[in-house]
């Protein structure tokens, strides 16, 4: 893929906090499956950003976004749980002090 940016619209799911549904911007939100539409709930527009591989966004690789929606014509961002970040946390602790052996 290009470094091409996509106009996306990101949608805050209301069944689950920190979920996010992304979609190409101005997209039908009624061509999305009718499972995924049970598992998100209401939906609530929260952005539209322009998002390209080099993109940073806090939850999600911007590469596998643009791949998701160029597939299947949205990507859902599940939350980070508790155990995942706090694995994250202890590999980073791990080195910690250990930088100039």
């Amino acid at each position: 893929m290009t470094d091409k940016s996509l106009s996306c619209d990101i949608y805050r799911c209301n069944n689950k906090d920190g979920m996010y549904l992304y979609v190409e911007h101005a997209s039908d939100l009624n061509n999305i499956p009718d499972l995924l539409k049970k598992k998100t709930g209401k939906l609530e527009l929260a952005m539209t950003l322009d998002i390209s591989e080099t993109t940073k966004l806090a939850q999600a690789d911007a590469s596998k976004v643009l791949t998701a929606i160029k597939d299947q014509g949205f990507y859902l961002q599940m939350p980070v749980s508790h155990i995942d970040y706090m694995q994250e946390v202890n590999k980073a602790n791990h080195f910690l002090g250990k930088e100039s052996l």
